[in-house]
């Protein structure tokens, strides 16, 4: 337990937005944190460009959407960069809806979310309402697989929520389930993001026709090794994205680089089709405004 408190203490020291007051903005991820929990209810934290996410405390992994905030800062910041208000991003495993929010309360874009567990979905609903993106953002009650049917989502694990083998009593909860073709149809989405705790293979199964769509441009998943829950391999799962013709890229907010990764490379990729059309697109953007900073 010390040794998880240590390390997210030293990542919100070395987060891009508190490089200038790393210290005071450990002090104050603290006292976030101890208050956070103490509040009854709700928490509505401030975004870019004046939006909001409103979370619960309470929720696992909720803590670092309140504290630094833009947790995931470089990626998030790519969503933002990237999208434009005519483009269409997809969110696989929305779970409150942060990434929603950025695409099309920041960017203008148009979104279609996807989030199964029922109680985080309603942050995701209200997240789309509190921030006026009724006629923006679609958010749908859903896992995505390979074909459509239920399974089973674990229950309480916050952010960490997954797909479970088989129903567990009081652990588990049954979730309908879609092919992301059958749900996107004849639409046609530039960005795409999924972030579903190791099922990403039964995800990418059952969106071969988006993923041949010239409209995707870029598209971000995580490499963590969680697929090993399901008894896959990830190196082959991203051999066959590669394949594709996606090159796996790192982006960093600050200075507004794409750069090209090492097959082997690990952590939430960006992959894109056209590094240099994309570096283009990213370096045009208007900034965006948080925490008192132009990025």
């Amino acid at each position: 337990m010390l040794k998880k408190i240590l390390v997210t203490l030293r990542e919100v020291a070395r987060h891009p937005i508190n490089r200038r007051a790393r210290w005071a903005a450990v002090m104050r991820y603290g006292v976030v944190q101890v208050a956070a929990r103490l509040t009854p209810g709700d928490v509505c934290v401030p975004f870019p460009n004046q939006t909001v996410v409103l979370v619960s405390p309470r929720m696992k992994g909720a803590a670092h959407f309140i504290a630094p905030g833009l947790c995931e800062f470089d990626v998030m910041s790519f969503v933002m960069h990237f999208l434009r208000p005519e483009d269409l991003f997809v969110d696989v495993g929305a779970n409150v809806g942060a990434y929603t929010v950025l695409a099309s309360g920041v960017a203008g874009a148009k979104s279609v979310s996807f989030e199964p567990s029922p109680s985080t979905f309603w942050y995701l609903a209200r997240n789309v309402k509190l921030n006026n993106l009724e006629k923006l953002a679609e958010p749908f009650n859903l896992a995505l697989g390979k074909e459509q049917g239920v399974m089973h989502l674990t229950e309480g694990l916050g952010t960490e929520n997954y797909v479970s083998r088989q129903a567990e009593p009081g652990r588990t909860t049954p979730v309908g389930v879609a092919a992301l073709d059958k749900m996107l149809e004849d639409r046609q989405p530039v960005l795409l993001k999924i972030d579903v705790e190791g099922f990403e293979s039964q995800v990418l199964a059952g969106a071969s026709r988006t993923l041949a769509q010239p409209s995707l441009r870029a598209f971000i998943i995580e490499r963590m090794g969680n697929a090993n829950r399901y008894g896959e391999d990830e190196a082959i799962m991203h051999e066959r994205i590669r394949a594709l013709g996606y090159i796996p890229c790192a982006y960093t907010a600050l200075d507004r680089g794409l750069h090209r990764l090492d097959p082997q490379d690990t952590g939430n990729l960006i992959y894109v089709r056209d590094v240099e059309a994309v570096q283009k697109r990213v370096r045009e953007a208007a900034p965006y405004r948080f925490a008192g900073l132009s990025v």
